[in-house]
């Protein structure tokens, strides 16, 4: 695939048009309660390593699955002040059926990030190219569209 095609698909990807009633992805997971929650806005609050992330978000896959993934996956994990997860949302635009990943069930039961004092939306992006996967971390200021978090 060419640079310039990844790039557009990443923007029309991340470019999700609204926020609304705070679901960012449109497969939504209705197993959260958190009252009130921010999201990242320009640096990251809700820290992990990505390694720990994508062993825990991946976990359970077989080789044939990891090998052969490709495309994005959008997830919008929420995280107590202590660091509990729970995925709220998700967007699916890879070659993998969203059942066999499994996602709320290991990120809800074994996703611990480091404490921090707010609830916290975090909007995580992966990348699925070969045998390779990409972390991006990903933020809004406005309400309306959502932008890479730079380290």
């Amino acid at each position: 695939m060419r640079p310039t095609t990844v790039i557009c698909m990443l923007i029309a990807f991340i470019a999700t048009g609204s926020l609304n009633a705070q679901h960012v992805y449109p497969e939504k997971f209705d197993n959260c309660y958190l009252d009130e929650f921010k999201f990242e806005e320009t640096s990251i609050i809700a820290e992990i390593e990505d390694k720990v992330l994508t062993q825990v978000i991946t976990e359970g896959w077989d080789d044939k699955m990891l090998k052969k993934a490709e495309g994005y996956l959008g997830l919008q994990i929420l995280v107590d002040r202590r660091g509990k997860s729970c995925l709220m949302s998700v967007r699916n635009d890879t070659n993998m059926k969203l059942k066999k990943m499994k996602l709320n069930e290991n990120i809800d039961n074994n996703l611990k990030w480091k404490g921090q004092e707010d609830k916290i939306s975090v909007i995580v992006l992966l990348q699925f190219e070969g045998d390779q996967i990409t972390v991006k971390r990903l933020g809004t200021t406005d309400m309306v569209n959502l932008v890479e978090i730079k380290e």
